[in-house]
């Protein structure tokens, strides 16, 4: 099921941001699985660069080359996507992105350790290969199931990362059975996490746009979670991480992806 989903019209990358950025594409496979990334190589970078490794990256890269700011430091962004013209491969997400949990309504998920493996023993030499990063400027960037992963990534292999932003992560999944049992959840720090959600994805009773039928849907998924993304970056913080929560106003889940990623660049362009 699937509730207040993000616009499925694949941006255009602003004019301005060619004369900028070199734009480009790779496809890999890994373990039969067909890849795409999608590559914003800063046309001056004659030192070590900050790297953005964002999900959904068929949809959400030219989101995020469209918000750099051409006056500060440009970022190498590499969005990990699907080979396919869609915005988003909907089965494939769900299938990388999220945790093995029990269940029937999570049966076509489950391989976001394979999905880890191909990012790192794939993704990142590759880019690390050919580009000149700056390894304490990496960061990850992830909505939705994208954003679960990213708790994945966290749970499992901090140090990939030293900055993760995670937009609406999906906490109802597996009615949330995927959170350790055991505490600090994190075994490594990073050096930031930033938590978005959209307004009306907890309350949804205020989107004048909602039908009634949606917002029975959307109370029933928010059942299922052990706690909303408030509740998550709290909890980080009294474990001791560098935690930052940020609602973002007036927005539902899919409207809030693009007030994320500014969100995210700022950040970025500002370290």
């Amino acid at each position: 099921m699937i509730l207040a989903t993000p616009d499925f019209i694949i941006p255009k990358i602003n004019e301005n941001m060619n004369t900028l950025y070199k734009i480009h594409q790779k496809d890999l496979l890994f373990e039969s699985k067909p890849y795409r990334l999608f590559i914003a190589e800063p046309k001056a970078n004659n030192k070590p660069l900050s790297v953005l490794y964002m999900l959904d990256g068929n949809a959400q890269f030219p989101i995020a080359v469209n918000t750099v700011d051409p006056t500060q430091e440009l970022p190498l962004i590499i969005g990990i996507g699907y080979v396919s013209e869609n915005a988003y491969a909907i089965s494939e997400r769900q299938r990388d992105y999220t945790f093995p949990v029990n269940g029937a309504d999570f049966k076509n998920g489950g391989g976001a350790s394979d999905f880890l493996r191909f990012i790192q023993t794939q993704v990142k030499p590759e880019i690390e290969q050919q580009y000149h990063i700056n390894p304490e400027k990496q960061f990850f960037f992830g909505h939705s199931f994208g954003g679960l992963f990213g708790l994945y990534v966290l749970f499992h292999q901090p140090d990939l990362f030293q900055y993760y932003t995670l937009a609406s992560p999906s906490l109802w999944w597996g009615n949330g059975s995927f959170l350790p049992q055991t505490m600090p959840w994190i075994k490594s720090s990073p050096k930031h996490i930033l938590i978005t959600l959209g307004e009306y994805e907890e309350y949804p009773e205020r989107d004048p746009k909602l039908t009634s039928e949606q917002l029975q849907r959307i109370e029933q998924r928010k059942k299922m979670r052990p706690f909303n993304a408030p509740k998550l970056a709290e909890k980080l913080v009294q474990q001791g991480y560098p935690v930052i929560f940020r609602w973002i106003s007036h927005k539902n889940h899919g409207d809030s992806i693009e007030d994320a990623i500014k969100q995210m660049m700022e950040d970025l362009q500002s370290k």
